[in-house]
């Protein structure tokens, strides 16, 4: 980015500033007039333009206003003789990255130069890292357009660029996973191994070993020295997922490690030490866990410096559709099948709760494809839970009546509607406003309104 385009029509100027900026080590083109201009900035590769206001053929304005839309990624500097708060202002709403009054000095020019090519540098390393997130989403598969998973990815950007401790929280199956694999991929030890451990998976007696690794004779069975995970990912990024389920005694030795990045192997009296990005996650409340003693505060604060909650997805349900599709688009690649599905289905699935969060989702999309006999999925495909929603969606017979209003049409069909979701809760107003997202108040009074009784009611 060192590339400088002047338009002026004082030619002395432009040979001026060619000479001082050429010796800068900058590349300089220039032009007299409007239309020069835009030849010059069609035919080179300029970074930064500088535009005179007063040209022979239009103005700094002029150009600025066209200039800005044709080319997003060049700033513009507006210079003039006519130095007024005026043509500032109007320069700065019409783009102008600054504004520069002549007779310019050429050390405050390069001051601009200089600020102008690190913010389109910046620009670009964040389009870049921008683009290579959405490569990872659809390579990762984790995707969404719900304003969580919006902050989530802003979040997963600014992490990438440090070092910091990271801990991803939030119920099975909702992504931690292949979320800390993105922080890694993005991060500057992307070259460097990427290890996962599973601290539910491994009994507790063999952690400590698998963690930290263990010397020749620390135990029976230690035939050779054997490194731990926290060896294997040096210089790159361990990632200790349910977190929650390690003892406290192991937990005190992990908080050296995050504290130190040092530790001893089983039956070792040296040091190791490693330089490690550690990410933990953990489906379980660690806050409420140290509340209750049962995982360390101090190592809690120290995991926790950067927080990523993933919310479930029956929080996030607008990206149900998205996930859906891409898992389509997965199986019709891998079957040579079109694969499709209703927007009627779609919405079924969306009403369904998930416990088991994109897991399960990905797993109900596998089946469904399995059993589909063509193209066109059904919900009879479909696990049997998932199709218990259709069972209880009531099925309203809606035949329009000529001796009623449009309003005393609808009346009757929500009378329907609160009298199914009472059938379904067993009579239970509280349960029954939850099913049918209300509060409990206003379905009181619907009730009474359409004369509606029910007793059995347990908040």
């Amino acid at each position: 980015m060192n590339s400088l385009l002047f338009v002026d029509d004082e030619t002395r100027l432009l040979r001026i500033l060619a000479s001082y900026f050429t010796k800068k080590g900058y590349t300089v083109h220039t032009a007299s007039t409007g239309e020069e201009a835009r030849s010059k900035l069609v035919n080179t590769d300029a970074d930064v333009i500088f535009l005179d206001l007063k040209l022979p053929d239009t103005t700094g304005i002029e150009l600025l206003q066209e200039f800005v839309p044709l080319y997003p990624n060049k700033l513009f500097v507006i210079m003039t003789a006519y130095s007024d708060v005026e043509s500032a202002v109007t320069a700065m709403k019409a783009g102008a990255f600054d504004y520069v009054s002549k007779p310019a000095k050429m050390d405050e020019m390069e001051i601009i130069i200089n600020k102008a090519c690190e913010w389109l540098k910046m620009k670009l390393e964040n389009r870049a890292l921008k683009e290579k997130i959405n490569q990872m989403i659809k390579d990762q598969e984790v995707i969404g357009i719900s304003p969580a998973m919006k902050r989530i990815f802003q979040m997963i950007e600014r992490a990438a660029e440090t070092d910091a401790t990271v801990l991803l929280e939030g119920e099975s199956g909702t992504g931690k996973s292949k979320i800390a694999r993105m922080i890694h991929q993005l991060s500057d030890r992307k070259n460097h191994p990427f290890v996962s451990v599973n601290c539910a998976a491994i009994p507790e007696q063999l952690l400590e070993s698998e963690l930290f690794g263990y010397e020749k004779g620390a135990f029976t069975g230690a035939h050779t020295n054997r490194k731990g995970k926290f060896e294997a990912a040096r210089n790159g990024t361990i990632f200790l997922d349910e977190i929650g389920e390690i003892s406290l005694p192991l937990q005190a030795k992990l908080l050296q490690v995050v504290q130190e990045k040092a530790f001893m192997p089983l039956g070792s009296n040296r040091m190791v030490h490693v330089d490690v990005r550690i990410i933990a996650a953990s489906n379980r409340d660690l806050k409420k866990m140290v509340e209750e003693g049962l995982f360390r505060e101090d190592l809690y604060y120290r995991l926790n410096i950067i927080d990523i909650y993933i919310p479930p997805l029956r929080e996030r349900k607008e990206d149900i559709p998205l996930l859906i599709e891409r898992f389509l688009e997965r199986h019709r690649t891998k079957y040579n099948n079109n694969f499709s599905i209703s927007p009627d289905l779609i919405d079924l699935l969306v009403e369904y709760h998930w416990p088991g969060n994109v897991r399960e989702l990905e797993n109900a999309v596998e089946r469904a494809v399995v059993l589909c006999r063509g193209e066109q999925l059904s919900i009879e495909d479909f696990p049997k839970e998932i199709q218990q929603i259709k069972q209880s969606c009531p099925q309203l017979d809606v035949v329009l009546n000529p001796a009623k209003s449009l309003p005393e049409q609808l009346e009757s069909i929500e009378k329907k509607i609160i009298l199914s979701a009472l059938e379904k809760t067993g009579g239970q107003i509280a349960a029954a406003a939850r099913l049918l997202s209300i509060s409990r108040q206003r379905l009181m009074y619907k009730m009474k309104k359409y004369s509606i009784k029910h007793n059995n009611d347990h908040p």
